[in-house]
């Protein structure tokens, strides 16, 4: 189910605390790890599993609930087991960070308008 339209997006706020995690962010940081394990975008991801990159792309910020058929679809389409993408890893901890780090690099190098 999508989350209520004033709920702001968002991303795992501490990854550190892993059992913190919301099953959507860990669902959000395995699909992060199989986007950038086989390079692809969410567009890519939808088109495999037919649906919209709009959908991806909530469902990869941890902002849209999955049905339980879309996760066994997932599943079957890319060969990867459900605690593949419920598992989350030191790497993936790691990567999130320097994703994090270099998204505020970019903001803070922006010139103010």
């Amino acid at each position: 189910m999508p989350r209520l339209k004033h709920d702001a997006p968002h991303e795992p706020s501490d990854v550190t605390d892993l059992a913190s995690l919301s099953f959507q962010e860990k669902l959000a940081i395995g699909l992060d790890r199989l986007k950038s394990t086989r390079r692809l975008t969410n567009k890519e991801l939808g088109e495999q599993l037919g649906v919209s990159e709009a959908y991806m792309s909530q469902v990869t910020r941890g902002m849209r609930d999955v049905k339980l058929t879309t996760l066994d679809k997932m599943t079957r389409v890319w060969g990867v087991s459900i605690e593949d993408l419920f598992t989350v890893t030191a790497e993936d901890l790691a990567r999130i960070a320097a994703k994090k780090a270099s998204r505020r690099k970019k903001k803070a190098a922006k010139p103010s308008s």
